[in-house]
Order: structure tokens, then sequence, then C-alpha cells
């Protein structure tokens, strides 16, 4: 299963616990549970742990300046009322190709809204654009 590291603007009911009735997910500050985690910490935590695919709706994380090999960063162009549809929006992502297995998610930076999915990898000056 992969582990999903969940941002902690992100909700509990609205995509914590629908994202863990069929993915292993954690929210990132769980990591790290007696510190507060800013978003410069973020990326730090996420070289420590295995692999982890972290989702966020803060367009900062897309940066292609951020690809590592050690994780990937999902943005969702949602508002925090809209953050619902996260769960649905990630099944989709990772039924894709580039993005259905671990493996294949490491060393990218992704935008995922509503029509598709951009995405930098590392190692490319590239930026690539998907339709749904």
């Amino acid at each position: 299963m992969s582990q999903i590291i969940v941002d902690e603007q992100l909700g509990k009911t609205e995509v914590l616990l629908p994202l863990r009735r069929w993915v292993t997910a954690l929210k990132i500050e769980s990591s790290r549970p007696f510190e507060v985690i800013k978003d410069d910490r973020v990326l730090q935590i996420l070289r420590e742990l295995k692999r982890p695919t972290f989702v966020t709706i803060d367009s900062k994380f897309y940066d292609k300046r951020h690809c590592d090999k050690r994780y990937c960063l999902v943005y969702f162009v949602l508002t925090p009322l809209e953050q619902n549809q996260l769960p649905g929006l990630l099944r989709r992502l990772l039924q894709l190709p580039f993005f259905n297995t671990r493996a294949a998610r490491m060393g990218k930076v992704v935008r995922v809204s509503k029509t598709g999915v951009r995405y930098w990898q590392l190692n490319d000056d590239e930026e690539y654009n998907l339709e749904w």
C-alpha cells in the first residue's frame, strides 16, 4: 500500500477518513507529534519517510525545484471548501500509468485540477500535461 501523507490544513472528515478507506494515509503532524510543522520543514520530513506521496491544496508546493527522488508532491487546485473532492481526484490520478505505482510517482511534483494533471519530474526541464 502506498503511504499518503496529508497536509495539516486538510480536514479529517473531508480528506483523511475517505482516503483511509482505500489507502494508507497519515496527517503530516503524526510523523512528528511534538513538533509544530511549518511549510519549510515539510520537505525535510518527507525526505526522512519511506517514499511518501504528500497531498496538499497549498500552491507553494507546485514548484519544479521541489522534485526529489525520495518523495512525490501532489498539489490539488481546490479551495478549502472543495477539499472533499481531493480523495476522488487522487484516486483518479493514481490510476494513470505515470502515477499508479510508488516507484512511478517518486521524483514528481504534480498539479491536479478538475480538468487534468500537470507535472514536473526529476532531471527533466519539461512540464508535462495530461487531460482527464
